[in-house]
């Protein structure tokens, strides 16, 4: 057998060997606590979101945030060109293929040296049209699993990406209702605080007829005054953050503020607080959260790139082919005698490189030991994510009860109040008071449940349950 044909033959059975530089070893649960602190609900995670959202114009805002919001676009094209890159280099490993045509009119200077040492008498020619249609073909058989590994990375590399455009999805769909709860907290809170508006003027108009009477002093009326100042001074603060959070609805859903006027502009009730989700294991976080799988990804393609650089000290075998038809002869060009051909094998082997190769492999394992640590950072970081969250909604919802019990105290307050003045116990002003204490106690009654909302959010959020549906 010819040599060269034993030697690919060789080169071939080896092509299966196992690639140098690490295999990758997914980080283990072990690194996160076995369990959270502050205990959970039971709740189904899907459920509860799907109660958080039950609301059409919620719903209509995250899907808008999602099919045009600058966020999402960002991270989606980013994935298309990692999966292109990811293509690219599948495609790279195996054997190529190109075909070339040319065709010249060629003149050669009599006077230059290709013609320096000729006879005169031979008159050749100066003047030819050179014809050349052929191919090449080349195939690096992956002895040492260069190709591989870099396939490798460009494959977690893409997961990544697309854990990534997940991530933004759930944030996205947070955000959303975050802002979407806190503008509905705010209407409420604004539409309290005028209708106590509208008492007090009420309650100033009847004041000022019976002072002109001589039934009340002028004190009276000078307190209730004060006290529809005050309270109209804070609804211009109210009315700002209620502006605010529309605004922020505006470059996550790319809608125009005016749209987002429109749609928004009318008050609605809160949906009521679901139960708390079941949480889980901490562990679960690790397949739960795209910010953590990209994290876990990121680490992986550090990890193929430590094999690159190992790789890349080894040799690197491959085999070319080279054919086709030329022909100086016009009409000649299919002759059998214009038929060329080229194949063999071909080795490259790095030398002397001057540690080039040893840095290159120590700069990607320090790369691997910083992606680990960040990897590690990301873990812990959501842990005490979701034990924040869970703290939060169980104190939130504690609040709220105590809230509510208040609430309703101050209305058999309201009420006592008015049986007193209506006998003549207590006056307009005494009975406005306790009208707009009950009125301050709805305030945070509200507000609280508006809290045990967003915390709710950021809860299923913390889990990685809150890509919309």
């Amino acid at each position: 057998m010819n040599p060269r044909l034993t030697l690919c033959f060789a080169v071939l059975s080896l092509a299966g060997c196992a690639a140098v530089g690490p295999n990758y070893q997914p980080p283990a649960a072990q690194a996160l606590p076995a369990q959270y602190l502050e205990p959970a609900g039971s709740a189904d995670l899907r459920a509860v979101w799907r109660s958080l959202t039950d609301d059409p114009l919620l719903r209509r805002l995250q899907q808008a945030a999602v099919a045009q919001g600058p966020d999402l676009a960002q991270a989606l094209a980013r994935l298309a060109q990692s999966r292109a890159q990811q293509s690219a280099q599948d495609a790279a490993t195996g054997p190529s293929l190109a075909v070339a045509a040319r065709a010249s009119d060629d003149r050669i200077s009599r006077n230059g040296e290709m013609f320096a040492n000729l006879p005169p008498a031979l008159n050749p020619k100066s003047r030819f049209v050179n014809e050349q249609i052929g191919f090449d073909a080349s195939w690096e058989i992956d002895l040492f699993g260069y190709q591989r590994r870099v396939s490798e990375g460009a494959a977690a590399r893409s997961q990544a990406a697309a854990d990534r455009a997940d991530d933004v999805r759930l944030m996205l769909a947070a955000e959303v209702a975050r802002n979407y709860f806190e503008l509905r907290v705010t209407q409420q809170r604004i539409a309290l605080l005028r209708a106590e508006l509208a008492e007090v003027d009420e309650a100033i108009a009847i004041t000022k007829v019976a002072v002109a009477g001589g039934e009340f002093a002028r004190t009276d009326l000078r307190r209730a005054e004060l006290l529809r100042d005050n309270l109209a001074a804070g609804l211009p603060a109210l009315e700002l953050a209620a502006r605010r959070s529309v605004a922020a609805l505006m470059p996550l859903t790319a809608l125009p503020l005016a749209d987002l006027n429109a749609m928004l502009g009318a008050p609605r009730d809160l949906p009521p607080v679901p139960e708390a989700p079941a949480a889980g294991l901490p562990g679960e976080l690790l397949r739960r959260r795209p910010d953590l799988r990209a994290a876990e990804r990121d680490r992986a393609a550090a990890s193929a790139d430590v094999g690159v650089a190992v790789a890349a000290r080894y040799p690197r075998f491959s085999l070319l082919g080279q054919g086709g038809w030329q022909s100086v002869h016009s009409g000649r060009l299919l002759d059998p005698a214009s038929l060329f051909w080229s194949a063999g094998p071909q080795l490259s082997l790095p030398l002397f490189e001057s540690g080039r190769l040893q840095a290159q492999v120590q700069a990607s394992e320090a790369a691997l030991a910083a992606a680990d640590a960040a990897w590690r950072k990301t873990a812990l970081a959501a842990v005490a994510d979701a034990e924040v969250a869970l703290t939060r909604v169980a104190r939130g919802e504690s609040r709220r009860a105590e809230l509510l019990r208040a609430e309703q105290r101050q209305a058999d307050l309201l009420a006592l109040a008015e049986q007193r003045f209506r006998a003549g116990d207590a006056s307009r002003l005494e009975l406005i008071e306790a009208r707009r204490a009950l009125q301050q106690q709805r305030e945070q009654t509200v507000q609280a449940q508006g809290d045990s909302l967003t915390a709710m959010v950021a809860l299923v959020k913390a889990l990685g349950g809150a890509a919309p549906d």
